[in-house]
């Protein structure tokens, strides 16, 4: 006899919706309360948490927080999981609705980084002090104890829209500790689009006060920008600096016709030109130069000549390398070919302090993520021996990789100092996973008030509208019509897809194919860069003049008048200088 079975009973369509809006809600509920430590947590991309105090909940119920990477049982590459602070839906919300508004444009000098911007700071984490008599646990579990009240101390003073994004996984700090530790000197590698941005000022206080270091700016991706952009950036921090020593890098030349970055037909000429896949190093030399100026180590002898002499930028073979094309891959680390396994096993060692090893000398280079860091050292190298990626966060762990049989380069993960900022700022600087942007019109909205967005993007207003120039951009307007020209449509309703098109506007931004390039201050409002340049022009044809062994050469010289004009007609500030000079 069959089994007795229950009647079907009635479902209507009222009470499938209420049974799917609470699966959604219960599911909604378990991604704030994932593990951070599960396959199914890394793998969904939830790398950020609401905050370092409300604590993770395991499966099993136990508060976890991001210092609990430490444990044993959890992996190596799971322990270095960059952790940020998520945003609420009401959050979200929010400022969908504020990208449906008109934008209000700022003038040209908007992109002059205000004298006191910066001035404000927040200290980061400092390893605390500690001696042979304690455990390795107890070392640990002090660490632990001041980083939680770290974090506590700067959500207490900070918190609110004012506080950016910044990490908040301890293990991805110590990481920053063991590279202070055994370098000879620090090298911050900044994006030159905004380097005031990417420039800790805390850092800069800690390594040149508290420890007594070297330290060296290196100005990356000089190749978006113009000529006079870096050179004003390279007279404010020597100014503003005086301890620090700058040197320029890029993995690729400059376009000869950029003369000026801020004009829209430049913009536009960027985003039409397609992207660049292979390295050809500029300012290698330059970098292996300062650092022989700076550094000298008692007992090291360092044929700096014969190093730098490998690097000649003015043969295409030796700076072009296939291998370094961008990789976009998901690895944890780059290759280990070269690495150093004496400072690989650092993060065991347990000694008091750590000291530069007496026999080498350690460049240790640090910086915010996707700055440039690991194609900095494939080019030195002229080989891949680290990963790089235009994916935020992609080096994991420190390596150390040798120049020579007595210098070595020492690369640290990307790491977010806390700052006061806007978040859409960290966005379009690289320093956020744009993949994990829960909200990128905020983002786009930034970026079309500073440029013409809409004109870069050569979007036109609907159809339905009749007179375009009195047309009100919004931001969503812009990503909605963006989406209609690359053909971005939802699944269902075939409708523009805002979000898919907002994203990709942002990935442009963060490859330099949109331009957004800050300038130091008094870059419009003065013409203080265009007499330095002028000065700095003039003492270099008189050096020349001087070394020359044409002694009976005139003073005048046609060449040298023509350069100078042409620094000034540059920057379009030469009418302004002559009557200055007046």
């Amino acid at each position: 006899m069959p089994p007795k079975t229950s009647r079907k009973k009635p479902f209507s369509g009222k009470q499938k919706k209420q049974q799917l809006q609470s699966k959604h809600a219960k599911k909604m509920e378990k991604a704030t309360l994932v593990d951070p430590t599960s396959f199914d947590y890394l793998n969904r991309g939830y790398r950020e948490t609401p905050s370092l105090n409300n604590n993770f909940v395991a499966p099993s119920n136990k508060g976890m927080t991001s210092s609990d990477f430490s444990q044993k049982n959890v992996s190596e590459d799971k322990k270095l999981v960059s952790v940020f602070e998520r945003l609420s839906h009401q959050e979200i919300e929010s400022e969908k609705l504020k990208s449906m508004q008109p934008l209000k444009r700022l003038p040209k000098d908007c992109m002059e980084i205000k004298g006191d911007e910066f001035d404000e700071y927040i200290e980061f984490p400092k390893r605390p002090i500690w001696d042979y008599d304690m455990s390795k646990e107890e070392v640990e579990r002090q660490e632990t104890e001041s980083f939680e009240n770290w974090v506590n101390a700067v959500e207490e003073n900070y918190g609110g829209d004012q506080l950016s994004w910044f990490e908040r996984n301890l293990e991805v700090w110590r990481q920053l500790w063991r590279v202070l530790e055994i370098s000879d000197v620090i090298l911050i590698v900044m994006d030159i689009r905004n380097p005031l941005l990417h420039f800790p000022r805390s850092l800069y206080k800690y390594v040149t006060h508290k420890l007594k270091r070297k330290i060296i700016g290196i100005f990356n991706k000089v190749d978006l920008v113009s000529e006079f952009t870096v050179f004003a950036w390279t007279k404010y921090f020597e100014e503003e600096f005086p301890n620090l020593r700058i040197a320029t890098f890029s993995c690729f030349p400059r376009d000869p016709n950029l003369i000026d970055d801020t004009a829209t037909y430049s913009l536009k000429s960027q985003m039409k030109k397609p992207r660049k896949r292979y390295y050809y190093a500029q300012g290698v030399q330059n970098i292996l130069s300062v650092c022989r100026d700076t550094v000298s180590k008692p007992g090291v002898h360092v044929d700096w000549k014969s190093i730098i002499a490998k690097y000649n930028e003015d043969n295409p073979d030796l700076n072009t390398n296939d291998d370094n094309s961008d990789n976009d891959d998901d690895s944890d680390t780059g290759s280990m070919d070269g690495l150093d396994d004496e400072f690989s096993r650092i993060l065991e060692v347990t000694g008091r302090e750590i000291n530069p090893h007496k026999d080498y000398i350690t460049l240790g280079l640090v910086g915010h993520p996707n700055v440039g860091k690991s194609s900095l050292i494939n080019s030195i190298m002229r080989r891949t021996v680290v990963s790089a990626s235009r994916t935020p966060g992609h080096t994991k762990h420190f390596q150390t990789i040798h120049i020579s049989n007595n210098v070595r380069l020492c690369d640290s993960p990307g790491l977010v100092f806390p700052a006061l900022i806007p978040r859409a700022l960290q966005i379009l600087s690289g320093m956020y996973p744009i993949a994990q942007v829960q909200e990128p019109y905020s983002a786009i909205r930034y970026l079309a008030e500073h440029i013409p967005l809409e004109k870069v993007l050569a979007v036109t207003p609907p159809e339905d509208w009749d007179n375009a120039q009195e047309y009100q951009w919004t931001a969503w307007s812009i990503c909605e019509e963006f989406a209609e020209q690359r053909g971005f449509h939802t699944a269902k309703a075939a409708r523009p897809d805002v979000y898919r098109a907002a994203n990709t506007i942002l990935r442009l931004t963060a490859d330099g194919r949109i331009l957004l390039s800050f300038k130091p201050p008094g870059f419009f409002s003065t013409t203080k860069y265009e007499k330095l340049r002028v000065i700095e022009a003039d003492l270099k044809a008189q050096q020349e003049s001087d070394s020359s062994e044409d002694n009976s050469q005139d003073e005048y010289d046609p060449g040298n008048t023509y350069k100078r004009e042409n620094l000034l007609i540059s920057k379009g500030g030469f009418s302004a200088l002559l009557s200055d000079s007046e």
